[in-house]
């Protein structure tokens, strides 16, 4: 990510994931887990991988917000960026946070996330739902190294996998376990592009990010939007 485009949209992250709090403060919820549900915080994400697609080449109405595709295994799926292109899939992107709580939340993530992937891909395969570009899809996730833990996640008491783990698990954080996955969804197709956001906020109140997974930066995102738009522009002449 550009230091130009970091600066404000990480402002806004932490700006509004602070109004948030006060909201859901002011309404008698708590601030862990409800917060998750009042997405505010997300929208100058969301708005920022939209704005990608829209410089590739598509226009303005191709590219929506929060709208829903049908689904296989369930009715239909909300996705947080929709792209199209006269009336065909170009792509659909996912934009996920951990902010609180990784414990309860992370492996639930990572599970939802090859679902979606797997529900859109038995859509188009079976039914073509999608039009002739078939599907191309993103994963996001923008973690809040504050809520992370330096030492090693450990097994609960008694639950010791009962088959070897992983090495590439050994030790691992919630971070590194966002970080790896993400990887892998790349490199095995389950997803066509990826981005991985750190952040925290300094003790000079200062903000701090970086992007741990290579493949999976703001700038290869872009990228790979770029060359699915143009294909897209090619093949829909």
């Amino acid at each position: 990510m550009k230091p130009d485009e970091s600066a404000p949209l990480l402002v806004n992250f932490w700006a509004a994931r602070g109004e948030s709090a006060e909201r859901l403060a002011v309404a008698g919820l708590s601030n862990i887990g409800a917060q998750a549900r009042d997405a505010k915080h997300m929208e100058s994400m969301s708005a920022f991988v939209r704005q990608m697609f829209i410089d590739a080449g598509l226009a303005e109405d191709d590219v929506v917000l929060d709208r829903a595709v049908p689904g296989y295994y369930r009715r239909s799926k909300e996705w947080d960026v929709v792209a199209t292109y006269k009336g065909q899939l170009v792509g659909v992107v996912e934009m996920k946070s951990q902010e609180s709580s990784p414990g309860n939340n992370a492996n639930n993530r990572i599970e939802e996330a090859v679902g979606s992937s797997v529900d859109a891909q038995a859509v188009q395969d079976l039914t073509g739902a999608y039009g002739d570009l078939g599907v191309w899809a993103a994963w996001c996730m923008t973690f809040n190294r504050d809520v992370d833990t330096s030492d090693a996640v450990l097994y609960k008491r008694n639950r010791l996998p009962l088959f070897k783990v992983d090495d590439e698990f050994i030790p691992m954080t919630y971070a590194s376990q966002y970080a790896i996955a993400i990887q892998r969804f790349i490199s095995r197709g389950v997803y066509n592009a990826g981005w991985m956001l750190t952040t925290w906020v300094n003790p000079d109140k200062t903000i701090g990010y970086e992007e741990p997974v290579p493949t999976a930066t703001a700038e290869t995102l872009r990228t790979q939007i770029e060359a699915r738009v143009r294909f897209a522009l090619q093949a829909l002449p």
